[in-house]
């Protein structure tokens, strides 16, 4: 079956708007997503178009897209819609080794420089690889890694500050092999290790991306870390745990639980959710947001 095909049966057509509101659960109940909503783009790539990725986030009510290339940007704005969370330097070559510093710092301006000029909120941003000696880089130790970021966050947040554009630091699992589902050899997989970093620059600009999935696969006990770093979390990821897949009765993680706690705490910036579909793509996420509704 095609990409147009499967786009189809998930949605009946969903650019022609073909999909109810009882489809996306908003007629018939009474929760409420309490968040700014979106999905990222990479992992409906095999399944969608751009422009079908946007017309499934305008049936579902979302506010943005997440990690969507610089070139459809004109698109999303057209739309109504923002880029959630946009690129800069790779999860690699990260901020934890100096020898990338000055590439890492000349992506992250361009891309604060683009975010501000269409008013999109954040940019990504990682720790890194504790051993790039393949890619050009070198071996670092955890306490030198967190030395080498702050030194090179101090060379860039000024620049976030002043262009209103917030950096989000993501968390990533080191365990899991499977491609995209982990990343062994990450070594900002802790958040209390990113968080350390975070509260050394002491800036709103930048911030914890805190992906649901990854700190569960490395650490658990998300409602206490939810607590503990309410101050520096500036984005939420989700997605089934294990294996990176939907939100349903296959994974472990009580997220209408993890959700009351965010909303609790007054978390109101994007949940946005950053699953690998198995089944209907369409109905994966329609039950997503259901599911993180409270």
């Amino acid at each position: 079956m095609d990409r147009r095909s499967l786009f189809k049966a998930a949605g009946s057509s969903l650019a022609l708007g073909a999909v109810s509101c009882t489809a996306v659960g908003a007629s018939s109940s009474t929760k409420k997503f309490p968040f700014k909503k979106s999905f990222t783009s990479w992992c409906y790539n095999g399944h969608w178009t751009i422009d079908e990725q946007i017309a499934a986030a305008k049936k579902l009510g979302c506010d943005g897209l997440e990690l969507v290339d610089n070139k459809h940007w004109d698109k999303l704005k057209a739309a109504g819609l923002e880029c959630s969370l946009t690129r800069s330097h790779g999860f690699v070559k990260g901020m934890n080794n100096p020898v990338f510093h000055a590439e890492n710092i000349q992506k992250m301006k361009e891309q604060i420089d683009q975010s501000k000029k269409y008013n999109f909120p954040s940019v990504i941003t990682f720790v890194g690889f504790a051993d790039t000696t393949s890619v050009g880089g070198s071996k670092i130790d955890p306490e030198e890694g967190i030395k080498n970021c702050i030194e090179g966050y101090k060379k860039i947040i000024g620049y976030a500050e002043k262009q209103g554009v917030t950096l989000q630091m993501e968390v990533l699992n080191s365990r899991v092999s499977t491609k995209m589902k982990g990343h062994p050899g990450f070594a900002g997989d802790k958040v209390e290790y990113c968080g350390e970093i975070i509260r050394a620059i002491g800036s709103e600009r930048l911030k914890i991306l805190f992906d649901v999935y990854h700190v569960q696969v490395m650490q658990g006990d998300l409602i206490t870390r939810i607590e503990q770093n309410m101050d520096i979390i500036g984005h939420v990821h989700t997605a089934g745990c294990p294996g990176r897949n939907e939100l349903d009765n296959t994974q472990e993680i009580n997220y209408p639980a993890v959700m009351k706690k965010l909303h609790d705490l007054g978390f109101d910036k994007y949940v946005t959710h950053e699953f690998i579909p198995t089944r209907d793509p369409f109905a994966g996420l329609v039950e997503a947001f259901d599911v993180c509704s409270i």
